[in-house]
C-alpha cells in the first residue's frame, strides 16, 4: 500500500495527478499501474529533528474508495477519481515554466480537519532534474512549530505561487 497526495483533478475529465515517488524502477518510462484509490484520514503529525525527518500519519478507509490510478512514473502518479466529495474549489494550473524563486504557498492538512495555506520560500530550481527539481523552505511558523519543517507525507502537497497550483516538470 502505499499513501499519496493528489495534488489536482482535472474537472473536465476527473483525471488526477499525484506528484509523489515512483514505485517503478525503470528511468523516464511510464508503467500501467492496477491500483485503487482510497480517501485518508489525517491523525496527526510526527515532528520532524535536525537528525531525523518527521512524518504525516494517516490512515484509509478500504470502505471510501474514490478511484483508481493507470500509470506511475518518473514524472507523478496518474489516475482518475469517481467517488469524490465536490466541495473543493477551482483554481488556475500553472506549468513549470511558471514556477519562480520566492514566495509561494503550499495547502497542508495536519489532522485537524482543515486544509490550510502555509507559506513557503522557492530558494532553487532544477529543471532538468525531475525527481529533485526544486529546494522549498517552510517559513510560515505556525507550519514549523507543528512539523518542524517539511516532513514525509508532503511529497504531491499543491504548491501555489502567483494564484495558480504550479508543478516543477515538463507535463504541461
Amino acid at each position: 500500500m502505499k499513501i499519496g497526495t493528489i495534488t489536482f483533478i482535472k474537472p473536465e475529465t476527473n483525471e488526477f495527478v499525484a506528484l509523489g515517488h515512483s514505485t517503478i524502477k525503470e528511468k523516464n518510462k511510464k508503467s500501467p499501474v492496477v491500483g485503487l484509490c482510497y480517501e485518508a484520514e489525517f491523525n496527526g503529525v510526527e515532528k520532524g529533528t535536525r537528525e531525523e525527518t518527521g512524518s504525516i500519519i494517516a490512515a484509509s478507509d478500504r470502505n471510501s474508495k474514490i478511484g483508481y490510478i493507470y500509470t506511475d512514473s518518473d514524472y507523478g502518479i496518474f489516475g482518475k477519481v469517481e467517488n469524490l466529495d465536490e466541495n473543493y474549489q477551482e483554481v488556475e494550473t500553472g506549468c513549470w515554466y511558471d514556477v519562480r524563486k520566492g514566495k509561494a504557498n503550499i495547502l497542508v492538512e495536519l489532522g485537524d480537519k482543515e486544509l490550510k495555506s502555509y507559506e513557503v520560500e522557492i530558494i532553487e530550481i532544477n529543471y532538468t532534474n525531475n525527481n529533485k527539481n526544486m529546494k522549498v523552505k517552510i517559513t510560515d511558523e505556525e507550519l514549523l512549530e507543528k512539523t518542524g519543517g517539511i516532513v514525509q507525507g508532503m511529497s504531491g502537497t499543491p504548491l501555489m505561487q502567483n494564484r495558480k497550483i504550479n508543478r516543477c516538470n515538463k507535463l504541461c
